[in-house]
């Protein structure tokens, strides 16, 4: 790279805020023409460049006016609620610090099409930030305010970690900004980050990697474009180093509501643009008119491997909080309720999507509907989610889910109530399981709403009486719907009855207690027939045959704890 550059400036107000950051001059003054036929007050370009002893020296190579004050929109620092601390560079390199700052100067990375990785690993992008008129001191000024009433520190100690933070950050960048990297010509992640490290500079592989990476995607104009060329680039899945930077890459650009919208296309509402979030999240997004469809087959595999974590971390960080926000989920009353398809998705057989912040989330939802405010806002969102949930067992881990995250620890009792209620019909399982399940899934459902309860942090005398609610229900379903019989079938020989008899015992779809004793006290009965073991093999002739079909026998009965 030339140690010389060529900024293009724009007049606001009193001030020269930096438009963009060219190699040669020709463009930058192109740019510059462009700029004035917009209305700015005024454009310089100048010349920027290094000499020998270090310094940086400025030369104003043109300067006009022009029509009129910018009609770009105001760029301001967006509100946040909490912010990581960040005392280092690397700190402000992490994915919370990243994330926070997405949503802190998002109005800015949407107008300039920039992700944080863009800016933290690239000189010219960070040094355009800095000096964007009063934007940068005012995101330090409200982030060290949170910062000083997290840690009942001083606001003004806060600041300056952050601003030497920032310097730090600032000086790498600088540092290596001139530095002649790989670059990503047919190339991938692992492949540019090899050949770095056999330049064997001071300067850490994996952060001039991401330089190298963050100068090819600055080019690219687009936020589509920029998850192409991270996904052209992705390489060995098994590198991990290589894996981490595409994630990293990828979780920053989908930060950007604007970004979401061009790769999922546009929403009828906001309910079903948190769908198709959430799909995407799992991996299974399908997007509507205008979707770059070619991106999401190749995001899509990645997410729903777990490839992604921190891009997929990010994508439910940025559902929960749209779940926390105002926004109705439907544009008109009329419109059918997106609430349902919501939560078939976050709440599953295994739980709540994401834990407690979507629990939370979730209830806050659900205590809006209710238009319910104060200390009963999220015990009113628990019930209200709850009366939403069908089978029943779905109710049950949506409140087992509850009472792990620990959001309504005063309102425990009134949650109990709510668990009793999940579990007060049991018969013939019909409204606790999916009325469409087989037998063998319905039994396997109900065994895992007990593991659940057994494994959650409920007090153990409400873990008792729910679970012998269960229990009950599944010891009735055996009876009613004759397993047990069906199963050891007289038309076969002993030795298949009592094979498949203990293996039903052991295979994890009976709660131990009635269900289970049920099952095995059939296979003991047959244990306690005189000469059982005879007539275990006594259609087997060969003596060598019979002592091995004994062993093997004797040694599931061992495997099935009996």
């Amino acid at each position: 790279m030339s140690d010389t550059t060529f900024e293009v400036l724009v007049q606001r107000g009193d001030r020269w805020i930096i438009h963009s950051t060219f190699d040669v001059e020709k463009e930058a003054v192109s740019e510059a023409e462009k700029v004035l036929k917009t209305k700015v007050s005024a454009v310089r370009v100048v010349r920027n460049w290094e000499r020998g002893d270090g310094r940086h020296i400025e030369k104003v190579l043109l300067e006009r006016e022009g029509a009129g004050d910018s009609e770009e929109e105001d760029v301001r620092v967006s509100s946040i609620d909490e912010a990581p601390l960040c005392e280092t560079d690397n700190d402000l390199l992490q994915k919370e610090s990243r994330a926070t700052i997405n949503r802190l100067l998002r109005k800015y990375f949407e107008q300039e099409i920039l992700t944080p990785c863009e800016v933290m690993y690239n000189y010219q992008n960070l040094r355009k930030l800095m000096f964007h008129d009063t934007l940068m001191p005012t995101a330090v000024d409200k982030v060290a305010g949170l910062h000083a009433k997290a840690t009942d520190g001083d606001h003004i100690a806060a600041m300056n970690n952050l601003h030497g933070a920032i310097e730090q950050l600032s000086a790498r960048a600088r540092e290596v900004e001139k530095v002649d990297l790989p670059a990503f010509e047919d190339a991938t992640i692992s492949e540019v980050r090899d050949e770095i490290r056999r330049l064997n500079l001071a300067e850490d592989t994996d952060f001039l990697t991401m330089v190298a990476l963050t100068r090819v995607l600055s080019s690219t104009r687009n936020w589509v474009g920029k998850l192409d060329l991270a996904l052209k680039v992705k390489g060995d899945e098994k590198d991990e180093a290589a894996r981490k930077m595409l994630d990293d890459v990828i979780a920053d650009i989908l930060g950007s509501p604007v970004a979401l919208k061009e790769l999922l296309g546009s929403s009828r509402s906001f309910g079903e643009a948190v769908i198709l979030h959430i799909d995407l999240a799992l991996g299974r997004a399908k997007g509507n008119r205008g979707a770059a469809d070619d991106i999401l087959e190749l995001l899509n595999p990645l997410f729903g491997s777990g490839l992604l974590t921190t891009s997929q971390e990010a994508m439910f960080d940025y559902i929960v909080r749209e779940l926390r926000s105002a926004n109705n989920l439907t544009r008109h009353e009329s419109d059918p309720d997106p609430l349902v398809d919501i939560l078939d998705r976050l709440i599953t057989e295994r739980g709540v999507v994401y834990g407690t912040p979507m629990v939370a989330a979730i209830a806050e939802r659900g205590a809006r509907l209710r238009n319910v405010g104060g200390p009963r806002a999220l015990i009113e969102g628990v019930a209200e989610i709850s009366g939403r949930l069908i089978p029943n067992y779905r109710k049950l881990t949506w409140l087992i889910a509850v009472a792990n995250s620990g959001i309504v620890e005063d309102f425990a009792d009134e949650l109990f109530v709510m668990m009793q209620d999940a579990v007060k019909d049991m018969r013939a399982l019909r409204a606790f399981c999916d009325p469409e399940a087989k037998p063998r899934d319905k039994m396997a459902t109900v065994k895992q709403m007990n593991d659940m309860l057994s494994s959650s942090l409920l007090p153990e005398e409400y873990k008792t009486q729910i679970g012998d609610k269960l229990d009950d229900g599944l010891a009735e379903y055996l009876v009613r719907e004759k397993v047990i019989e069906r199963i050891d079938n007289p038309s076969l020989h002993l030795r298949k009855r009592a094979y498949m008899l203990v293996q039903f015992c052991s295979s994890g779809v009976l709660i131990e207690g009635k269900s289970a004793a049920m099952a095995r006290k059939r296979v003991v009965g047959y244990l306690k027939q005189p000469n059982f073991t005879d007539k275990l093999v006594d259609d087997i002739k060969d003596m060598t045959a019979k002592e091995g079909t004994i062993r093997d026998f004797y040694a599931l009965l061992q495997r099935s704890g009996f």
